[in-house]
């Protein structure tokens, strides 16, 4: 089992208390979305979730994840389509944050 470093756990933290919303792109236009969770999984990864509702039938090509400042986190380019009788999605981003043994070379 993993050493749970203090480091990582405040760096897993900092992810959680700093994503703030999201975005989707349809066609060429954006919606913005708020955050409904940010959880760490026991596995340590920080999942941060939203739900992407467009209301109507839909193409989602574009989803993004921004910070409290709006600085542009990470994103996904997709295709998710969304149909008549669907509401909507549950997206998610997964950030692993653990140590890993470095090498260097001459």
């Amino acid at each position: 089992m993993a050493v749970d470093y203090a480091a990582l756990r405040d760096l897993r933290t900092f992810i959680k208390r700093r994503v703030s919303y999201m975005r989707y792109r349809v066609g060429d236009e954006f919606f913005q979305t708020p955050i409904s969770n940010a959880e760490l999984l026991e596995s340590g990864v920080v999942r941060v979730s939203a739900s992407l509702v467009p209301g109507h039938a839909v193409e989602i090509n574009r989803v993004e994840l921004y910070n409290h400042n709006g600085d542009l986190w990470a994103h996904q380019d997709c295709a998710i389509t969304i149909d008549n009788v669907q509401t909507g999605v549950l997206y998610w981003f997964d950030f692993t944050v653990k140590e890993k043994e470095g090498t260097t070379s001459a």
